[in-house]
């Protein structure tokens, strides 16, 4: 296993099995250049650092800090003393790389890690949009299963393929005990991995993809979660629109290939029934009082309910029992490709992106 937290070199010794790539820390930019700070856009805290409490130099309460924005070097009154230079410091949490059964190389901590505590930058080459499907193309026609993409924002993507840091290796869960945050950095914006919660050392170290599925193939989540989605980008709208609805239980959805969720139909058709249950429980004593199972003696506004209730609930088992059958009669082949998180393969930009959740407090 290798240490990830203290090696800032490019050059690198990986583990055999690893695909070579050239180690960075800090994003590259391909096509445009970094981004220059001017002086009356820096923003300056009012934190001031006294020595006898370190943490008035930069903390939670640094008005920086709140807005997900790191001080600029020589524009903090805290100096040398300034905790809030994480990302230019390179000042991430020990972690190592190993190899996972099953989900191919991942990362874990390598020390004990504070809920909040920053990790690790996802760094790599930002590269445009367009650039990004060239590459997503080039990479498939290859057969490279080891590419690593995820989204900056809506016109630009970090690809941590060819260089990068080892954040590349983390994985997917959809029980994560990680998550990603945008911090503004000297003006431009980088993506962290953050601690969720306090971390063991020896714990692997996942976060949520939250993947949003346009087509293509279809690929398997093999995080082993209590809550697992089954499927990456299962819950993005473009994968519940495609996919088929199967009643749960229900084992054709196995044997058909299709791809399984719970379905939004089934939870409106039980919702349909409750609600008519409910009014049933409501008209039940007029009924009972007469001794006779009709409604002829209940306040007409509780009828009015009551048919109302009925209809939408026909209309509830209707759309639910048409889907299936047409399901049935006409299925989609679905393609469904195993995979356990970046180091098992990439996410093709057009076909499924990975979004980075905003820091607190940062605009969009």
């Amino acid at each position: 296993m290798l240490n990830s937290g203290e090696d800032k070199s490019n050059v690198v010794q990986l583990p055999e099995g690893v695909m070579p790539f050239i180690h960075i820390n800090q994003n590259e930019f391909l096509g445009r250049k970094h981004k220059k700070l001017k002086e009356e856009d820096i923003a300056i805290c009012e934190c001031k650092y006294d020595a006898s409490d370190p943490e008035s130099a930069c903390g939670e309460g640094c008005l920086n800090v709140l807005t997900s924005t790191e001080c600029t070097p020589g524009y903090c009154h805290c100096g040398e003393n300034c905790r809030n230079q994480r990302f230019q410091k390179c000042e991430y949490a020990k972690t190592k790389l190993f190899r996972t059964e099953g989900r191919g190389w991942g990362l874990l901590a390598d020390e004990n890690i504070k809920a909040g505590q920053f990790i690790i930058e996802y760094s790599g080459e930002v590269i445009s949009s367009e650039e990004a499907k060239k590459r997503s193309q080039a990479y498939e026609a290859h057969e490279l299963k080891d590419a690593y993409i995820i989204s900056l924002n809506a016109n630009y993507f970090i690809d941590a393929t060819r260089k990068g840091s080892f954040a590349r290796f983390i994985n997917h869960s959809c029980h994560p005990n990680c998550e990603t945050r945008k911090w503004t950095v000297l003006g431009e914006t980088r993506v962290g991995i953050f601690a969720k919660q306090d971390i063991s050392v020896g714990t692997e170290l996942a976060y949520n993809y939250n993947f949003e599925w346009y087509g293509g193939a279809t690929v398997r989540c093999l995080c082993g979660a209590a809550n697992c989605s089954i499927f990456l980008g299962a819950k993005s709208q473009g994968f519940q629109e495609y996919n088929h609805v199967w009643e749960d239980g229900d084992v054709r959805k196995w044997t058909f290939g299709f791809t399984p969720r719970r379905a939004d139909l089934y939870g409106i058709k039980n919702e349909a029934a409750s609600k008519l249950n409910s009014i049933y429980d409501e008209i039940r004593p007029a009924i009972e009082e007469h001794g006779r199972d009709n409604q002829d003696s209940v306040p007409t506004s509780v009828a009015e309910k009551w048919i109302e209730a009925s209809c939408s609930k026909y209309k509830a088992d209707f759309d639910f029992y048409f889907s299936v059958i047409k399901n049935v009669m006409c299925p989609r082949p679905a393609t469904n490709t195993d995979a356990g998180g970046p180091s098992e393969g990439g996410a093709e930009p057009q076909t499924a992106n990975a979004e980075v959740k905003p820091s607190e407090g940062e605009a969009e």
